[in-house]
């Protein structure tokens, strides 16, 4: 009679071993949504660095540069660094595209470069105005039309919602908001929560072609006042005033020259009514 041939069955610690020697299989990465705008890829001190460094290597916004031309200006940055922020300061408007790869700083970077060595907190108001036009400063702006406070959390919810719906994202939502921090658009209160910069700049009211210059931070009683002619006697005249409005706005970007040329057609304006009245 033939013995029956039963196959020999694997040891169990065997064949255990043998599954987990199997490579495992590799799971696709999840497919990132694209953002709707550029984010920065480096902290504000860092993105000042390339900022200046546009300016120098452009000679004043005079040439159109590539990211190694500006790498070459600055100290222990690669160029990969200055390449992967482009994107972001073009979207900003803080850098123009001239041609594929090559850029200029935009004129307000080009004075903030220049002042920035002599006064630095001033200088950084020529970034603000520029701020002031992209998405996020519209954001802020937004933000805080519904509420007097926020906290960085906020700020990135709504940097998020408006910019780019991955979370993972979030790291670099936080350095925007630290870019607004380092060029003061947003002030911080005694809590630490971000309060809305007022607006302090100085105003220019025009009328009838004359420009006066007026600083609003100026005591009232210093501040123009109506025109009224005098009579040799000291009585102002019946039925005549003569008024120079104010109604133009300067920002921090307004040169010493332009505010001397406003001056002067103020004052050739009001004295060419003096005349008139004499």
């Amino acid at each position: 009679m033939k013995e029956e041939l039963i196959p020999p069955q694997p040891n169990e610690e065997v064949a255990q071993d043998l599954a987990e020697r199997k490579p495992p299989k590799v799971e696709k990465p999840a497919t990132k949504m694209q953002s709707t705008f550029a984010l920065p890829a480096s902290n504000p001190e860092l993105i000042a660095k390339i900022l200046k460094a546009y300016v120098i290597a452009s000679k004043q916004g005079a040439e159109a540069v590539n990211y190694k031309d500006v790498a070459a200006v600055m100290a222990d940055v690669h160029p990969t660094i200055v390449s992967r922020n482009n994107s972001f300061l073009t979207e900003a408007k803080l850098i123009t595209a001239e041609k594929y790869g090559y850029y200029k700083p935009s004129p307000e970077v080009t004075n903030y470069a220049k002042q920035a060595p002599w006064d630095e907190e001033s200088a950084k108001g020529h970034i603000r105005s520029v701020i002031d036009q992209t998405w996020f400063g519209e954001t802020v702006q937004q933000q805080f039309q519904l509420q007097s406070t926020l906290n960085r959390s906020q700020l990135i919810r709504a940097f998020g919602i408006k910019a780019t719906p991955d979370p993972s994202d979030a790291n670099r939502l936080g350095l925007l908001v630290d870019f607004l921090v380092h060029y003061e658009y947003l002030l911080t209160d005694e809590q630490g929560d971000f309060i809305a910069r007022s607006g302090g700049d100085r105003t220019l009211e025009v009328s009838h072609s004359a420009d006066a210059l007026v600083d609003d931070e100026r005591p009232q009683a210093e501040k123009v006042q109506p025109l009224l002619p005098q009579l040799s006697d000291g009585r102002p005249p019946i039925g005549i005033s003569c008024r120079v409005n104010i109604s133009l706005n300067l920002t921090s970007s307004t040169t010493d020259e332009e505010l001397q040329s406003l001056v002067k057609k103020a004052k050739a304006a009001i004295n060419l009514l003096q005349e008139r009245i004499d």
